[in-house]
């Protein structure tokens, strides 16, 4: 009875301590104090959300675009962290993917670290991931290669195509997580459509606005509103409430059949509200067309959109206006080989994106 009794102990305090190894503190980005949401303009106007337009847009843009901008593409927590593993969990509140795009794309998420000698490192979920009513992501066996009491820098960008309700991360009680909050540089400010928003990224991390984030250094804000890109003067409004270093005016994959006849006007509109209140430079993007190989109409459709942008942008060089630049379809270098079903890319696609996209920011910000 002795023995068993000393068994049953040693049990208890075996459970005990793997309970204890166990716990695990869970952190809130938004309860955390300060500007702990990167990727976005009016941090101070969405404290408590993971939205990417201000509330004031409400009942001002379509409800298209304020529907969508409660999505959080391009947006990111930043921390840091010696710990080992590293969970999340959180709620969205829409469907978890599309048909042409998965779950680790549309509510899925991605996390970077950077070590201390600056290189980036990208951290796999591997199958430690669960997408129920809440999702669980789990990142194991994290070694730090450049030493575990300097831990690395993480990066962890949110949904492409949902809107996240609630988010915690959770490290192990005997390590700490310390947010880190966003900087007021200058972004990057993207206007644009779907493919801006992300479709179809297979992972977070992989639409082309955070490629270019991650390795230009640069802050970028992504309002990319799907089937919404539509040059819309409410829009222009908004964007020209920004400090931007640079706007990035991509919405021709919206704009390119019975809609084709609206840019020009729109173009001039949007130019001139944003020459109001900034001088930052303005680029344009044209169409990229990759799907148009087999189709002689979707050729002159969007060859078409692509011409009345370059009689927009003459027009405004033509009357004075500076620091306007264009990025044109034949830069993009689109292949058949880059796109989804034909109108999104694929990872290619938004590697390809993101290549023409740097090359370009290399020539206007030096």
């Amino acid at each position: 009875m002795k023995y068993l009794r000393l068994l049953s102990i040693s049990l208890a305090l075996m459970v005990m301590s793997l309970s204890a190894m166990a716990q695990v503190k869970w952190y809130n980005p938004l309860e955390a104090g300060g500007n702990n949401v990167h990727g976005r303009a009016w941090n101070s106007e969405l404290a408590d959300n993971y939205h990417r337009l201000t509330p004031r847009a409400e009942g001002i843009v379509r409800p298209a675009v304020w529907n969508l901008s409660k999505q959080s593409a391009g947006l990111s927590i930043c921390f840091h962290t010696n710990a080992p593993s590293i969970r999340v969990r959180y709620k969205v509140s829409g469907g978890l993917s599309m048909f042409h795009m998965p779950s680790t794309g549309v509510s899925g998420l991605d996390l970077y670290a950077t070590d201390a000698e600056g290189r980036l490192r990208w951290c796999a979920s591997k199958f430690n991931l669960s997408f129920k009513d809440t999702i669980n992501y789990e990142f194991k066996d994290i070694t730090y290669f450049t030493g575990e009491d300097r831990g690395y820098d993480f990066e962890l960008f949110l949904p492409l195509y949902n809107e996240v309700t609630w988010l915690e991360i959770g490290v192990a009680d005997d390590h700490e997580l310390r947010f880190i909050p966003a900087d007021d540089e200058k972004p990057v400010v993207v206007y644009g459509t779907s493919i801006a928003q992300g479709a179809c990224a297979s992972r977070t991390g992989m639409a082309w606005t955070n490629i270019v984030h991650r390795e230009s250094g640069l802050p970028v804000v992504n309002l990319g509103f799907s089937g919404n890109g539509l040059l819309e003067a409410e829009v222009f409004r908004f964007l020209a409430e920004i400090d931007a270093r640079l706007f990035v005016i991509d919405c021709l994959p919206n704009l390119s059949t019975e809609r084709t006849e609206l840019i020009y006007d729109r173009l001039l509109q949007g130019v001139a509200i944003l020459r109001a209140r900034s001088d930052a430079p303005i680029l344009f993007v044209e169409h990229n067309y990759a799907n148009g190989t087999s189709s002689q109409q979707s050729v002159d459709w969007y060859s078409h959109s692509n011409a009345e942008q370059r009689r927009a942008y003459d027009a405004l060089v033509a009357q004075g206006v500076k620091n306007l630049h264009y990025l044109s379809h034949a830069e993009l270098a689109f292949t058949q080989e880059s796109m989804v079903e034909g109108i999104h890319p694929n990872d290619l696609g938004m590697r390809q994106y993101a290549d023409a996209y740097l090359r370009k920011l290399g020539e206007i910000i030096r």
